[in-house]
């Protein structure tokens, strides 16, 4: 029996949520599953089947063409405008680690 808006059975959910929890972790999908008594394999094998059936993101769609606009060499002010039209503005300096996270978090803007 099909469950939830996306008609995903309880095991497609089941998986989506475990994925969706590991990425959200910040873990490495093998320390995730170690972490939660889970099989690595299986992650990996849910994971495909669910990019295929649209319902994650490949590794493929996470990357993003950038252009490099000329701003002076002294500026340190930052704009980044991301795929879903959210616009991420920042000045001095900031770490890669705040930066991964502050557009980690825009992406799930819509």
């Amino acid at each position: 029996m099909l469950e939830g808006e996306l008609g995903l059975s309880a095991k497609q959910q089941y998986w989506l949520e475990r994925i969706r929890d590991c990425e959200e972790s910040g873990q490495t999908t093998k320390a995730y599953a170690d972490a939660h008594s889970l099989s690595v394999t299986a992650m990996y094998t849910w994971r495909k089947r669910l990019v295929k059936r649209g319902l994650w993101p490949s590794r493929a769609e996470r990357f993003q063409r950038v252009q490099l606009t000329d701003v002076g060499s002294s500026s340190s002010d930052w704009r980044i405008t991301l795929p879903n039209g959210v616009q991420v503005e920042f000045s001095g300096s900031v770490d890669g680690a705040d930066i991964s996270a502050v557009l980690s978090a825009a992406m799930g803007v819509r």
